[in-house]
C-alpha cells in the first residue's frame, strides 16, 4: 500500500509538472523527459493497481504489451538503416547532395556500425581495453538513444497547441529562398500556416493581427527573405496593411531578437501577444530561442513533407545537443569515467 501510495505522488507531481510547462513554459525541451518520466509512472501505477485488486490478467495484458512494443522498438532501431538510406536517396533525388540532405544517409551508416558491434564484437584488445571499449560504446548509444527519443517527444508534445485568437502579432520565420528570391515550398507552407492563423482570428474574434515576416538577406539571395514573404503573403490573402517586415536576421535566434525589437517599436501594448509560425520539426528549437530573447511567444508548425522530415528532424536534435552542450559534455564525461572504472574492475579481477 505505501509503495502505491508513493507511486501514485509521483505520478500526480509529474502530471501537474507537465501541465504547468505545457500551459507555461512549454518553450523547453523538458516536456518530453517529464511525459516520458509521467508515462512510466502511470503504468508502474496501473500495474500495482492490478495486482492489489486481484486483477493479474490485466498486469499481464501491460507488461506483454510493453515487451512487445519494445522488441518493436529494438527491432525498428536495428533495421532502421533500411529506412534511412532509402530516405537518403529520395532526398537527394529532390533537394540535390549536400551535408545537410546527407544526415539520414550518415545516421544510417551509424546504425550499421552499431549492428556489427552487436553482433559481431569486432573488438580483439585484452579484456580491461575491451571492457572499457564496450562500456564506453554501449552507454554512449543507449544515451543517443534515450536524448533522441526525449528529444522527439519534446517536438510532438510542443504541436499540442491550440492558441487563443487573442494575438497582436504573428511572427513568421523565413526559411531560405529558392533562387534568391522566390519563395519556396518549405517557406511557402509557413506562410500560408500564418495566414490561415490571421484570417481564423479575424473570423472567429474579429481581431486584425500584425504579420511580421521575419528573415534578411543571404549572401546569395537577391532581397531579404521578409520581403519576398510579405510580397507573397499579399498574392495570398493578407492585408497589407497588417504586414510588416523585419529585413535583419540571418538566423532563428536573431529572428526573435529582431521581431521582439520590431514588436516594441510598433505596439501600444507593453504585454502584447504574440506567437510564431515556422515548420512543425522546428517548433520546439524556435521556442527555446525565444524564450532566450525574452520573447514571450509559442509556435504553431507548418506541414512539411514527409521525405523531408528525417534529415530535418537529425538537424534538430543535432542544433538542440549543441544548444545543450554543457550538460551533454558532463553526461559524456560521467560515461567515461564509469568506463574507466570498469575497464580497472575488470584488470583487477583478471590478475
Amino acid at each position: 500500500m505505501l509503495m502505491l501510495a508513493a507511486t501514485a505522488v509521483v505520478f500526480f507531481a509529474l502530471a501537474i509538472l507537465l501541465v504547468t510547462y505545457l500551459i507555461k513554459n512549454r518553450n523547453s525541451s523538458v516536456i518530453g523527459w517529464l511525459a516520458n518520466l509521467a508515462l512510466i509512472a502511470l503504468l508502474a501505477l496501473l500495474v500495482q493497481l492490478f495486482v492489489m485488486f486481484n486483477q493479474k490478467y490485466y498486469a499481464l495484458v501491460i507488461a506483454v504489451a510493453l515487451f512487445v512494443t519494445g522488441l518493436g522498438v529494438v527491432l525498428g532501431l536495428l533495421l532502421s538503416f533500411i529506412f534511412l538510406f532509402v530516405n537518403a536517396f529520395i532526398v537527394w533525388r529532390r533537394e540535390g547532395y549536400s551535408l545537410s540532405s546527407s544526415l539520414t544517409l550518415i545516421a544510417g551508416i551509424g546504425v550499421v556500425l552499431v549492428d556489427i558491434l552487436i553482433f559481431f564484437n569486432p573488438i580483439r584488445t585484452p579484456l580491461p581495453i575491451q571492457t572499457f571499449i564496450i562500456s564506453f560504446l554501449t552507454m554512449l548509444i543507449l544515451y543517443v538513444l534515450l536524448t533522441v527519443w526525449t528529444t522527439l517527444s519534446s517536438m510532438l508534445i510542443y504541436q499540442l497547441y491550440l492558441p487563443r485568437n487573442n494575438k497582436d502579432f504573428i511572427i513568421v520565420l523565413g526559411a531560405g529562398l529558392v533562387d534568391g528570391h522566390k519563395v519556396g515550398r518549405l517557406l511557402g507552407s509557413r506562410i500560408n500556416r500564418g495566414i490561415a492563423f490571421y484570417n481564423h482570428q479575424i473570423h472567429k474574434a474579429n481581431k486584425h493581427a500584425k504579420l511580421i515576416f521575419s528573415g534578411g538577406q543571404g549572401s546569395d539571395e537577391k532581397v531579404p527573405e521578409g520581403v519576398a514573404m510579405q510580397q507573397y503573403a499579399w498574392e495570398h490573402g493578407a492585408r497589407k496593411a497588417d504586414t510588416l517586415v523585419e529585413d535583419q536576421s540571418v538566423n532563428t535566434s536573431q529572428n526573435m531578437q529582431f521581431s521582439k525589437q520590431l514588436i516594441s517599436k510598433v505596439s501600444n501594448d507593453s504585454q502584447p501577444k504574440v506567437v510564431f509560425v515556422t515548420s512543425n520539426y522546428h517548433t520546439l528549437r524556435a521556442g527555446i530561442l525565444a524564450r532566450k530573447a525574452g520573447l514571450d511567444a509559442f509556435g504553431i508548425g507548418a506541414k512539411t513533407p514527409f521525405y523531408y522530415l528525417p534529415n530535418a528532424v537529425i538537424r534538430e536534435y543535432l542544433a538542440l545537443a549543441v544548444m545543450h552542450k554543457k550538460f551533454h559534455l558532463v553526461m559524456l564525461g560521467l560515461i567515461l569515467v564509469s568506463s574507466i572504472a570498469l575497464g580497472i574492475l575488470a584488470w583487477v579481477s583478471s590478475r
